[in-house]
C-alpha cells in the first residue's frame, strides 16, 4: 500500500532577479518539494504563485514566508501582498532577500552579510534589526559590484555611452567578460578586477566597524561565487581587517528554505 505524502507544514519562497524558487518545508524542515521558475513583476506574483500552489496539497493553509527584493526600501511590496493573497495563501510575512540569506548563514544570530551581485551592500546584526552598509546603487555602479565592473568593461571597450539604454543586470553581466579577460593577462582588466576587490574588501572594513572582535561574514551574489574573484576578494579582506581574526561562511541551507524555516518559527 503507497504511503500517503507528507504533509507540508511551510512554505518559503525567494524571489531573485531573474529566477523565483519556491519551496516546501514538513514539520521537520526537510523539503518536500522545490520548484524554480522566472521571475515576474511583484505585481503578477499573487496570481503565478496561487496556480503554481493549487497543485501542492496543504499548501494553501500552510504557512508562507515571501523573501523579495526591494522588501526593505519599498514599504508598499508588503502590504500588497498581503492584500493580493488574503483569502489565498496563508502568507505570514514579506521580509527581504537580504533578510533570508542572512538567517540562511547565521540562522537568526549576529553576522555580517556581503551580497556582491549587480550591486554590492553589507548588512550587520540580525534580521529585523540590520545595519546596512553600502547599497546605495550612485549612477557607476556601487564601488565593487557587478555593475561598476561591467561599466569598466564597457568603458575599456569604447561602448560606455551604452550604459545608459541598460537595466542594471544587463551591465552587470559584462562584469563576466571583465574578468575572463583578467584571467587571460590583460592589464588593465586584472587592475580593474583588483580595485573592486578592494572596494569591498574597504565596504567589510566599513561595516565591521573599530572594534577588535572577530568578524564572520557570509557571502551571497552572483559576483562572489566567481571562484576567482572570491579568492582574491578573500585576501584583500584579510589585509583590510588585519589584526582581527575573519571567518567567511557559505550558507548551508538556500534563501527559499530560509524563508520556510521562517515561517515554521512564526507559527511555532
Amino acid at each position: 500500500m503507497p504511503s500517503e505524502p507528507k504533509k507540508i507544514a511551510a512554505l518559503g519562497v525567494d524571489r531573485g532577479g531573474t529566477w523565483t524558487r519556491v519551496t516546501a518545508l514538513d514539520r521537520r524542515a526537510r523539503p518536500l518539494r522545490t520548484v524554480r521558475t522566472r521571475t515576474v513583476p511583484l505585481r503578477s506574483l499573487p496570481g503565478k504563485l496561487t496556480a503554481l500552489l493549487a497543485g501542492w496539497p496543504g499548501a494553501a493553509a500552510a504557512p508562507l514566508v515571501i523573501a523579495t527584493r526591494g522588501a526593505l526600501g519599498r514599504k508598499w511590496k508588503k502590504p500588497f501582498l498581503f492584500k493580493a493573497l488574503a483569502g489565498r495563501l496563508n502568507l505570514v510575512d514579506v521580509i527581504s532577500d537580504a533578510e533570508a540569506a542572512h538567517y540562511a548563514a547565521f540562522r537568526g544570530r549576529d553576522g555580517m552579510l556581503l551580497i556582491a551581485g549587480t550591486g554590492s551592500v553589507a548588512f550587520c546584526g540580525r534580521p529585523g534589526a540590520f545595519r546596512q552598509t553600502g547599497g546605495l546603487n550612485p549612477a557607476s555602479g556601487d564601488p565593487g559590484s557587478g555593475r561598476w565592473l561591467g561599466r569598466q568593461y564597457l568603458k575599456l571597450r569604447g561602448r560606455l555611452h551604452e550604459a545608459g539604454k541598460m537595466g542594471h543586470g544587463r551591465s552587470a553581466a559584462y562584469a563576466k567578460k571583465l574578468l575572463l579577460l583578467a584571467l587571460d593577462g590583460h592589464g588593465q582588466a586584472a587592475a580593474l578586477t583588483a580595485r573592486a576587490q578592494e572596494e569591498l574588501a574597504a565596504l567589510v572594513r566599513q561595516a565591521a566597524g573599530k572594534g577588535r572582535g572577530r568578524v564572520n561574514v557570509a557571502l551571497a551574489g552572483g559576483l562572489i561565487k566567481n571562484f576567482h574573484f572570491r579568492a582574491g576578494f578573500i585576501k584583500a579582506a584579510r589585509r583590510a581587517l588585519a589584526g582581527r581574526k575573519v571567518s567567511f561562511l557559505e550558507a548551508s541551507i538556500p534563501a527559499e528554505q530560509a524563508a520556510a524555516r521562517i515561517a515554521l518559527l512564526r507559527t511555532s
